[in-house]
């Protein structure tokens, strides 16, 4: 076993709810003996390619320098790039630090036989930054009738909710430190920061022209939980004389005009999302920070599987910047306050006798990431935020060795799918362009006050368009069956495999007849990437799932480390929120195809995938399972992700100093993209940790 070595604080995970709490605790520590570390199951991510900031590609190098495991976003950008992903960038057995988990929940079968599947596969971050470096870049704001649910036992009024909202823009687009600078000042005007930090990104942006810089000439419409307002197009814009009716739109990526031109036709409440993603603003000079200029958006369509371009506001920026400074070169903004440390796999957290915790895990060999050593670490406070299946998996484990006897037996209880679906449409009427901008551009919001009149809140859904990367463009006639397999379990090299023999059965025959009739008529093997997809919508939604699944440990073999069941014995793609979701896209794909097409398909849940038994939800956005209540009785954390401690004292129910602070706390699904609310749920927690701090406690 390593030795054991102490801390003040240790921060499990890297991800929003993480950096946001070990940020703001390392900017109160400043100039103290205190320290900080986290702990990271994943290495650095970086793009290979050189940008407007670093055209000399020095951040590898940088942080190889510091003696960091570091890899390469996959940068090819057709079939060869999808072979990359899934053989290099897929975590799996002897590839542990790739950086895409994707979860299938179950009981593998022996022989394709006896096998179970859960009804849930999830896709989450394995890499210093978590879920940023996979995520579609949207900040959004739930309704405020989410949090007039009952199951919110939370005691912000709509004033501190918005407040800390923007708070959560700010450290997102601008940056944690910048963001916390700014709110100091604007508190106190005797603030004088610890940390002098500009700020990281250029803050949030609307992208939804084909270039940066170009005037989309939209409609803003203001909002009262944002003051960026909503930007949307103008569908209605009378054009010149003589002109195409789309010609004062004729700047829009097509994705994006396409999407909200029939949007707008569907519900009252929908516009442009606002991207974590630098731009350069309509009409604006390119952007630079004391002269030195910034990465911006050049619409490659990459975001979920790395930006070449370095554009997007992940926070593996914020933490090198904090933790190592930068290659300019930067000193770092803490030289001992905080410290990360990757390939570091957390098994169990166990409470000393004498007080503070124990934190098992394993150490990961850079070489080979499959050897692992046992180590572990002490503090006096533990900040878990490993995301929704890390955090369940070490909760329940902490609970099941007796390391957290006290824990409240609602471990587990309450995950939710936020009502994610994944589904396409092809034939449009109109060119779709699926790969080019960013991943996501525009918004529709269903059953809100502001979409109708006599909305319903239970039903309540956002719709979303999704671009798909040039790398899986030539898959596009295969990929139903090929998403089938990853719910069926198929990893690693088998999938490639397997995707190889359905490209060659597709594709070898085409080359073929392509050499003899390609002069008469060009054939579709000559097509580009962008040509594949260019008559398909693709969409990603969310909706009001009820929340009533419960993970628990897997303990048999063949089991996958945890299950996942709901409480009524019901499937997960049963919740009545997709029956509402699969009628708006009903309309939506009638509108696109001019009837040629009624209904959308997701391939994970369709009735094909059920008769092959692979039928499941797949899913980005898990919510719950540590839920937040007032009680130990009735949930895992309190509203600022102190952890119930339930044979503790009433006036004190917590185990001093553990806290959650991710997504597994959110005790309801959202309807929305949830990084915005873990961010701002994490913000209200560290405020009250350095509040306990300096009271002593």
């Amino acid at each position: 076993m390593a030795d054991q070595s102490h801390h003040d604080v240790v921060v499990i995970g890297s991800g929003f709810g993480a950096t946001m709490t070990a940020l703001a605790l390392a900017r109160e520590f400043k100039g103290s003996d205190r320290s900080i570390l986290m702990l990271e199951r994943g290495t650095w991510w970086t793009t290979p390619v050189g940008t407007v900031a670093d055209k000399e590609v020095k951040t590898y190098d940088f942080l190889v320098g510091h003696g960091q495991p570091v890899q390469y976003w996959s940068s090819v950008e057709h079939f060869r790039g999808f072979v990359d992903i899934f053989l290099r960038c897929l975590r799996r057995r002897r590839n542990e630090d790739g950086l895409y988990d994707l979860t299938t929940f179950g009981r593998r079968g022996f022989l394709g036989i006896g096998a179970e599947n859960d009804g849930v596969t999830i896709l989450h971050a394995n890499g210093v930054g978590g879920g940023s470096l996979v995520y579609a870049n949207v900040t959004i704001q739930p309704p405020d009738f989410i949090f007039e649910e009952e199951r919110w036992p939370t005691s912000w009024g709509l004033d501190e909710r918005n407040g800390c909202y923007e708070l959560a823009r700010q450290a997102i687009g601008d940056g944690v430190l910048f963001a916390l600078n700014k709110r100091g000042k604007q508190r106190d005007p005797a603030f004088v920061a610890k940390v002098e930090a500009g700020p990281a990104n250029t803050g949030l942006s609307n992208i939804v022209t084909r270039a940066a810089g170009q005037d989309p000439k939209w409609h803003v419409k203001p909002d009262a939980n944002n003051l960026r307002g909503i930007k949307q197009l103008d569908p209605t814009h009378s054009s010149p004389a003589g002109a195409p009716p789309d010609n004062w739109n004729s700047l829009w990526i097509d994705r994006a005009r396409i999407f909200q031109k029939h949007m707008s036709a569907l519900t009252n409440d929908w516009g442009t999302v606002d991207s974590s993603i630098n731009d350069v603003p309509p009409g604006g000079a390119p952007i630079a920070f004391k002269g030195q200029p910034q990465n911006y958006c050049e619409r490659q369509g990459r975001c979920i599987i790395g930006c070449l371009s370095g554009a997007r506001h992940t926070l593996n920026k914020q933490l090198m910047r904090a933790i190592l400074g930068s290659p300019k070169p930067e000193p770092p903004f803490f030289e001992s306050e905080l410290s990360l440390q990757t390939l570091s796999e957390v098994d169990h957290i166990r409470a000393l006798p004498g007080g503070g915790y124990a934190v098992h895990y394993l150490r990961r060999n850079p070489e080979r990431p499959h050897e692992t050593m046992e180590a572990v670490v002490t503090a006096d406070r533990v900040i878990v935020a490993a995301g929704c299946v890390g955090t369940n998996e070490i909760m329940l484990r902490s609970k099941q060795r007796a390391g957290l006897p006290n824990l409240s037996d609602r471990v587990g209880y309450g995950f939710s799918t936020n009502g994610d679906w994944l589904a396409f449409v092809d034939e449009t009427t109109d060119h779709i362009s699926l790969t080019r901008g960013p991943v996501t551009t525009s918004f529709g919001h269903f059953n809100t006050p502001a979409a109708a009149e006599g909305a319903d809140p239970e039903r309540f859904h956002t719709i979303e368009d999704n671009g798909i990367p040039r790398a899986f463009s030539e898959l596009t006639g295969l990929g139903v069956p090929l998403l089938r397999s990853l719910s069926k379990g198929r990893r690693g090299r088998a999938f490639v495999a397997w995707s190889l023999i359905l490209f060659a059965a597709k594709r070898v025959p085409a080359h073929i007849r392509a050499f003899f009739r390609n002069y008469v008529e060009r054939q579709d093997e000559f097509r580009s990437e962008d040509e594949f997809t260019a008559k398909m919508m693709c969409i990603a939604a969310m909706g009001r799932e009820q929340a009533r699944g419960q993970f628990r440990l897997g303990g048999g073999p063949r089991e996958s480390a945890l299950r996942v069941a709901r409480d009524d014995g019901k499937g997960f793609h049963e919740d009545p929120i997709y029956k509402e979701i699969e009628q708006t896209l009903n309309k939506f794909a009638t509108a696109l195809t001019d009837g040629k097409r009624d209904s959308f398909e997701n391939p994970f849940v369709s009735e094909a995938a059920g008769a092959l038994g692979s039928r499941s939800i797949g899913l980005s956005h898990p919510l719950g399972g540590c839920r937040m209540a007032t009680s130990a009785a009735d949930g895992v954390v309190d509203e600022y992700g102190r952890v119930f401690d339930k044979q503790a004292d009433a006036s004190a129910p917590f185990y001093p100093g553990l806290y959650i602070t991710d997504a597994s706390i959110i005790p309801t699904s959202l309807g929305v993209n949830p990084s915005l609310t873990i961010s701002a749920l994490a913000l209200r927690a560290a405020d009250k940790m350095i509040e306990e701090v300096r009271a002593g406690g």
